[in-house]
C-alpha cells in the first residue's frame, strides 16, 4: 500500500476542494492535508500554469484548470476500471 501522494495527486485534491468552493488558503491545507509551506508551494505552481486564480481571500479555478480538473477525473475513473479488471481476472486464474 502506497503512503505518499505522487506531486499531481496533490495537484488533483487542491483543484477538487477548490472546485467545491472551499477555496481558501486554510480550506485547502486542511481538505489536503498539508502543510503551510507545501500549501504555499503548490498555490504558486498552480497560478503559474494558469489553472487557479486568487478572488479577493480565496483561490478558484480558472478555465484551464477546470478541464484539467475534468481530465484527472476521467484518469481516476480510469484507473478504478483498470483495478476492477485487473482484480477480476487474477480472480479468474486463482
Amino acid at each position: 500500500m502506497r503512503s505518499r501522494r505522487t506531486s499531481i495527486e496533490i495537484i488533483a485534491d487542491i483543484l477538487e476542494v477548490v472546485s467545491s468552493g472551499s477555496g481558501s488558503k486554510s480550506s485547502i491545507m486542511k481538505n489536503v492535508n498539508l502543510s503551510e509551506g507545501l500549501t504555499e508551494k503548490y498555490l504558486s505552481i498552480l497560478k503559474d500554469k494558469g489553472l487557479i486564480k486568487q478572488k479577493d481571500s480565496s483561490f478558484v479555478l480558472t478555465e484551464k484548470g477546470q478541464q484539467i480538473l475534468s481530465n484527472f477525473r476521467e484518469i481516476r475513473k480510469l484507473e478504478l476500471r483498470l483495478d476492477e479488471l485487473l482484480n477480476s481476472t487474477l480472480n479468474e486464474l486463482s
